[in-house]
């Protein structure tokens, strides 16, 4: 089974001002894989309310918290800020608060249209969060769980480092340029790019970046045609590389 065709149009890398049409043909790839915070879901909103729950409680600065949580995982988060706690019970005690305000969760437009338009077998989600709060955001959302799931605690060094996605390449045993990667952030396309996978960045966090593949402002801008091609041209697409 082959993946589909993707026109997306893209910002190339190092341009700010003007948008040009890259076409990135999923069917070049054996796996898509996502981030999910501000790639497939809007959590903002829900990480807010959390961290300053869990900020005022340890009398910590609310916005200080903020700030220093961007692009980490919560472990890392609160061992930067909090050293005298422990980060796995105080990281579960902020997915507890996660979940607890999932209502606030929102949409990313055309996310879902595209996730669920990629095979489920070719699928994954590489994530900062803790896997209780990502599967509580899946829910949320209304999007199907994929077959694998990296989170927080599968690895010991979170993004930017490449650890997270050399993770999901062993499971899936391929090679990195032959897995997709859409990021929001520049720590995500960092990991990507140095795990060595394709990255296509999206979103304003992710604009501008010059390594990446392209940039699409939400999935809306992504036209999506089923692959129809014979596998005849696709092989001599293939052998044109």
């Amino acid at each position: 089974m082959s993946l589909q065709h993707a026109s997306l149009g893209l910002m190339r890398g190092g341009d700010q001002t003007k948008t040009a049409t890259v076409n990135v043909q999923l069917e070049d790839y054996d796996h898509v894989a996502f981030d999910l915070d501000g790639t497939l879901v809007d959590s903002e909103a829900v990480v807010e309310s959390a961290l300053r729950r869990w900020a005022r409680e340890e009398r910590i600065s609310p916005d200080h918290a903020l700030r220093m949580s961007a692009a980490r995982r919560d472990v890392d988060l609160v061992a930067a800020i909090t050293p005298g706690l422990l980060p796995e019970r105080e990281a579960a005690r902020i997915a507890d608060y996660e979940i607890q305000a999932m209502r606030l969760l929102q949409p990313i437009q055309g996310a879902a249209e595209f996730y669920n338009s990629i095979p489920a077998e070719r699928r994954s989600i590489v994530t900062s969060s803790a896997r209780v709060s990502a599967l509580a955001r899946l829910q949320a959302a209304g999007l199907s769980c994929p077959r694998i799931l990296i989170a927080a605690e599968d690895v010991s060094q979170g993004k930017p480092h490449p650890q997270p996605y050399q993770t999901l390449l062993r499971m899936l045993r391929i090679t990195p340029k032959r897995c997709l990667v859409f990021e929001d952030s520049r720590t995500g396309i960092e990991a990507a790019i140095a795990a060595g996978c394709d990255c296509v960045g999206i979103g304003p966090n992710a604009r501008g970046h010059p390594d990446t593949r392209g940039w699409i402002e939400n999935f809306c801008e992504a036209s999506f045609l089923a692959d129809r091609a014979d596998p005849a041209s696709q092989n001599e697409r293939r052998a044109a590389k």
